[in-house]
C-alpha cells in the first residue's frame, strides 16, 4: 500500500504503542504549537526546503516512480526481528519531514509517497523486498532504515536505484548509489575528534569495551584504538562483554584491573551503562566513560542514576541546545508522529535528516527528476546542514557515507535526570592514512 501518511501507529521509543499527546519532556514550552506549525506550512523555518511554486511540472520523459503529481519511493524497514531496536522511530522521522514538505506543496509540484516493506532484520528478506519494490512497484528510489541493507545493496547498485537511509554497514561506503550524510559504520576516513576530546579531559590510559559477536562493535573498537593512539593515548586493553555469559560486576572488575582512566564503548547503550556502573562500583578511577550510542531520554528514564557521570557523543546537535531547527523537528514529530515519545530517538532524527537530504536532491535536480540526476545533484552540495540539526555542514562533494568530523559530547548530570552539554562541538582533523 502506498503511504503518503502513516496509516498505522509508529512503534514508540519504548517499543509499545503510545496515545497522541505532547512529548513529556517538551511540555511547558512557551512557544505556541499552532504558530510554530503555521510557520512550517509556510516553508519559512530553518532547514526546510522552499517549495516550488510552479502550477504543474514540466512535461518530462518517463522515469520509474515519477508521475505528474507524485514521486513514489520504497521504504524498507526492520520493523521486526533482531535489528528492529536500531530502527525504532525511523519511520516517524521520515514521515515528519516528508509530510511537512508535502503540505507545503511537495517538490516541484509533486508529493512524495512510499510503499512500506518489513525486511524482518534478514538480508534475504531485504533483497526480496527490494526486488518487489523495483520490479513490481516500479519505485523511483528506496529509503532504507535497516542494518541488513547489505542484502540488497549490490542488486540496487546494479539497477542504478538511489538508496537513501541510515548507514550502519560497510556497503554505504562502497556503492555510489547509496546516499547518507553520515555512516555509523567505521569508514576508511578517520578523524581525530575523539582523541581531541579525550586529551582535553586529561585521559592517558584507555580501555575499550566491545561486543565480539558484533561486526560493527569490533570495527568501532579498532577505529577508536587508532584514533586514541594517534592522539598519544595508551590503549591498555580491550574487554569483550557478552551479557549472556557474564555480569556487569565481573566486567567492571576487569575494567578496573586495567588501571585505565577512561573507557570507550562501541556497544549498545544498555551494555555500556551496565559495564560503566560495574566499573565504578569496582573502584575504577575513570575520568571519562563514553558510550557511542544511548544518548536520549528513553535510556535515561530506564537507567537513571546508574548513568550519572557517563559521557555520550552525537553527530547532531543535542536537544539541550534548544535551537529553532530542533523546535521545528519537535513540532513536526508532534504533528505527524505523536506516538514517538520521547521524540529524541536517534533513528528518528537521522531519518528526518536523511529525508531532508532526499528533498534537497529532488529540489536541486529540477522539475524532471531522474535517478542519476538526483545522485549527481547531491554530489554538488558542499555545505549540507542537515535541516539545521548538524553541528557543522557536511561536504557531500567528498562522497557519501562519511564518518562524522564534528561531534557534540554530553554528560549525564549527577542526579541521572538529564544531560549537560560540552560546548562547543569538537571538530577533528583527518588522520593521514587512517583506517577503520
Amino acid at each position: 500500500m502506498t503511504e503518503e501518511v502513516s496509516a498505522t501507529p509508529h512503534r514508540s521509543y519504548y517499543g509499545r504503542w503510545k496515545p497522541q499527546r505532547r512529548p513529556y519532556w517538551a511540555r511547558g514550552r512557551s512557544r505556541d504549537l499552532a504558530v510554530a506549525l503555521s510557520v512550517i506550512l509556510l516553508g519559512a523555518t530553518v532547514g526546510c526546503s522552499t517549495p516550488d511554486e510552479s502550477a504543474s511540472p514540466t512535461a518530462c520523459a518517463a522515469v520509474p516512480g515519477v508521475t505528474d503529481d507524485t514521486i513514489n519511493l520504497g521504504m524498507i524497514l526492520s520493523d521486526t526481528g533482531t535489528a528492529a531496536s536500531q530502527a525504532i522511530g525511523a519511520r516517524a522521522g521520515a514521515d515528519a519531514r516528508l509530510r511537512s514538505q508535502n503540505e507545503a506543496g511537495g517538490v516541484h509540484g509533486r508529493k512524495i509517497v512510499y510503499e512500506l516493506r518489513d525486511d524482518q532484520s534478514d538480508q534475504g528478506e531485504n533483497l526480496a523486498a527490494a526486488k518487489n519494490l523495483v520490479e513490481k512497484e516500479g519505485v523511483f528510489g528506496v529509503f532504507s532504515a535497516t542494518s541488513v541493507s547489505t542484502g540488497s545493496a549490490e542488486y540496487l547498485h546494479n539497477a542504478r536505484v538511489p538508496v537513501f537511509g541510515l548507514a550502519m554497514e560497510a556497503a554505504w561506503g562502497t556503492y555510489d548509489n547509496m546516499v547518507s550524510y553520515l555512516n555509523r559504520f567505521p569508514s576508511s576516513v578517520v578523524f581525530d575528534t575523539l582523541g581531541k576530546f579525550a586529551k582535553a579531559k586529561g585521559v592517558q590510559r584507555a580501555v575499550i569495551l566491545t561486543t565480539g559477536t558484533s561486526v560493527a562493535s569490533v570495527a568501532g573498537a579498532e577505529r577508536i584504538t587508532s584514533i586514541l593512539q594517534h592522539s598519544g593515548i595508551d590503549v591498555v586493553g580491550t574487554v569483550d562483554y557478552a551479557p549472556a555469559l557474564t555480569t556487569p560486576a565481573t566486567i567492571g572488575r576487569q575494567i578496573a584491573r586495567t588501571g585505565a582512566d577512561a573507557m570507550f564503548a562501541p556497544v549498545t547503550g544498555d551494555d555500556f551503562i551496565d559495564a560503566y556502573q560495574g566499573a565504578m562500583a569496582a573502584g575504577a578511577d575513570l575520568k571519562v566513560g563514553l558510550g557511542v550510542s544511548g544518548y536520549g531520554h528513553e535510556l535515561l528514564a530506564r537507567k537513571g542514576a546508574k548513568m550519572a557521570g557517563a559521557y555520550f557523543y552525537v553527530a547532531y546537535l543535542p536537544f539541550e541546545a534548544d535551537t529553532v531547527a530542533q523546535q521545528t523537528y519537535l513540532d513536526a514529530i508532534a504533528r505527524y508522529a505523536p506516538e514517538l515519545d520521547p521524540p529524541d530517538a536517534q533513528a528518528a532524527i537521522e531519518s528526518y535528516i536523511t529525508a531532508d537530504l532526499l528533498i534537497e536532491g529532488l529540489q536541486a535536480v529540477g522539475p524532471c527528476p531522474t535517478r542519476q540526476g538526483v545522485l549527481t545533484a547531491l554530489r554538488s552540495i558542499s555545505n549540507y546542514d542537515g535541516a539545521g540539526l548538524l553541528p557543522a555542514p557536511v561536504d557531500l562533494t567528498q562522497g557519501f557515507g562519511q564518518s562524522a568530523r564534528c561531534l557534540t559530547f554530553v554528560r549525564v548530570n549527577t542526579a541521572g535526570t538529564g544531560f549537560d552539554v560540552e560546548q562547543p562541538s569538537v571538530c577533528g582533523d583527518q588522520i593521514a592514512g587512517g583506517t577503520s
